[in-house]
């Protein structure tokens, strides 16, 4: 609710402090005395544009501040407003809304202190007050804001929720499908181009020790006429006459002849023996080697074929053998990974048609059951409308259907066909006393579901008098059980029941005029009742008039 309005150098009000309380809020005066200029004032804190011409002649700047009860965001609708606009309400149960109106254009808002934008205060602002007047701020008139207000009073929460479960699986699938479409065709080239690079080194079938061993057999090849001079020429010099081994029977018997004389050549003996078995074995594996080696230039063209294949392999890729094997299995994991994209899609399709079902069932469901609660809203606005004296005015819900959205599949739309008119959304509705009346008649329908705390009435009472008068201030006095309700008003019918009743009036300060508003006391009351009952003459009848309609209330 709101707590408390300052105002300072704003048009002709000087400065003015205006408490208010809970219940139903009157304020009333002369025509003229400023009572609008207050609405204007509060307006500019719920977010309207201001150009400079509402500060005060011979000041500089204008000051308007509002407190309001910040229990308000409480509310699941309006909660995520204190995150989304970093608002600090821990330390106090207030939010304060600060407009600074400057005549150089130069205009400032703040909220808790903190810097603010317009949006801001608009967006933070529709949730604490709605205007219905002259300044017409309505958060009713906004087609999504029906179309709550619709569900909150049919009781449409469990259907919503069911929706927009569905819903949103829906929509994380149709992105998913998207995403995957546009990663599956961005990479066809790239997998054709991936798919022969994979081709290409799988079929050289590489080994990381392979090149090595090539690279050695390839020079022996190379060098085998040479390896088999130098093998014939050892074992001619082993086993030809006059070769080593032909000596080694001869040294053997002088080392005999050595131990006989000394009787101590074991040692030269164990060593002769060892040597001539290994020159044995080593002219073994001569011979072998020279019967067992043949050159075969087809072996020697096939090294080097295999040998350039891997060397241009390395050079293309710019990687090693190694590194060539590793990039092979990055090739095959990115193909799985556009394969597995591909089947994923498979599953999304598969999955979007059975979720499409069960939303267009749950969506039907919500739909059915707006329809139906719509109509009974109709019924009731009506019946209101009539006992507000409107009952040729003519309150319809339309819904229409519209592509699925997180709200589901129907635009609501508030109509209300004047006499003699068409059907015209609220929005469209020329501001003033019938739209006021008009407003009064859904929010007293809705007054259970309506999360906005604070209504603002202004012009409610043009047209009317005598018994629609009483029906009109009955109706804000029941509404303001429910919210804080603020109604400017020049009906004794409505201002007699006030739970709190202010008065604006303008004075003569010097040579500058001066607006003052106060809340009155219940004398106090009683006269201005009786002003707006008897006009310029003011009787004890009068006055006792005043006095029993205020009991009556």
């Amino acid at each position: 609710m709101l707590r408390e309005l300052h105002i300072k150098n704003y048009a002709i009000i000087d400065e003015v402090s205006l408490p208010l309380s809970e219940g139903f809020n009157v304020i009333t005066g002369e025509t003229g005395a400023g009572k609008s200029i207050l609405i204007g004032a509060l307006s500019l804190i719920l977010g309207e544009r201001s150009l400079g011409e509402g500060v005060r002649e011979g000041e500089k700047e204008a000051t308007i501040e509002a407190a309001f009860d910040a229990s308000v965001f409480s509310n699941p609708s309006s909660s995520g407003l204190i995150g989304t606009h970093q608002l600090d309400t821990d330390d106090s149960d207030e939010l304060l809304i600060r407009r600074i109106l400057s005549k150089n254009g130069k205009n400032r808002a703040y909220l808790n202190g903190g810097m603010a934008t317009l949006s801001m205060l608009k967006e933070v602002g529709q949730q604490l007050v709605e205007v219905h007047g002259q300044q017409g701020q309505q958060l009713l008139t906004r087609l999504d804001w029906q179309r709550t207000l619709l569900d909150d009073f049919g009781a449409l929460t469990r259907l919503k929720k069911a929706y927009q479960s569905d819903f949103q699986r829906w929509s994380a699938l149709i992105k998913e499908r998207e995403t995957l479409k546009q990663h599956i065709a961005a990479s066809e080239e790239q997998t054709e181009f991936y798919s022969f690079q994979l081709t290409e080194i799988q079929d050289a079938k590489l080994d990381p020790e392979e090149e090595a061993e090539l690279e050695r057999e390839e020079r022996t090849l190379r060098q085998w006429e040479q390896l088999l001079s130098t093998t014939q020429e050892a074992q001619s010099r082993l086993t030809d006459e006059g070769g080593i081994l032909t000596h080694l029977d001869e040294i053997g018997h002088a080392l005999q002849d050595l131990g006989n004389i000394t009787g101590d050549a074991g040692t030269e003996l164990a060593l002769w023996k060892e040597s001539q078995i290994q020159l044995k074995e080593l002219a073994a594996l001569l011979r072998g080697r020279i019967q067992e080696d043949e050159y075969y230039p087809d072996r020697l063209e096939e090294v080097s074929s295999r040998l350039f294949l891997i060397q241009q392999l390395k050079r293309k890729y710019q990687r090693s053998v190694t590194e060539l094997l590793t990039y092979q299995q990055e090739l095959e994991d990115r193909l799985s990974g556009h394969s597995e994209s591909a089947l994923r899609l498979k599953e999304v399709e598969g999955e979007l048609q059975t979720i499409e079902k069960k939303m267009a069932e749950s969506a039907e469901n919500l739909s059915g059951a707006r329809t139906k609660k719509g109509s009974q809203l109709q019924d009731r606005v009506n019946v209101e409308l009539d006992g507000l004296g409107m009952g040729m005015t003519v309150f319809q819900v339309e819904i229409s259907r519209t592509e699925p959205t997180l709200t589901g599949i129907d635009q609501v739309e508030f109509l209300i066909a004047l006499p003699g008119e068409t059907p015209r959304g609220l929005a469209k509705i020329a501001s003033g006393g019938e739209l006021s009346r008009i407003m009064l008649a859904l929010k007293v329908v809705l007054a259970e579901v309506d999360p906005v705390p604070t209504f603002v009435f202004d012009e409610v009472d043009a047209g009317v008098g005598g018994g629609i008068a009483e029906r009109v201030g009955r109706r804000l006095f029941t509404l303001s059980k429910q919210h804080q309700v603020l109604c400017i008003t020049h009906l004794p019918q409505i201002a007699s029941l006030a739970d709190h009743h202010y008065f604006v009036e303008k004075k003569t300060a010097g040579k500058r005029i001066v607006t003052s508003i106060r809340e009155l006391s219940y004398p106090e009351r009683v006269e201005e009742l009786a002003r707006m009952l008897g006009g310029v003459t003011i009787t004890d009848l009068t006055r006792q008039h005043a006095a029993e309609m205020i009991s009556a209330r």
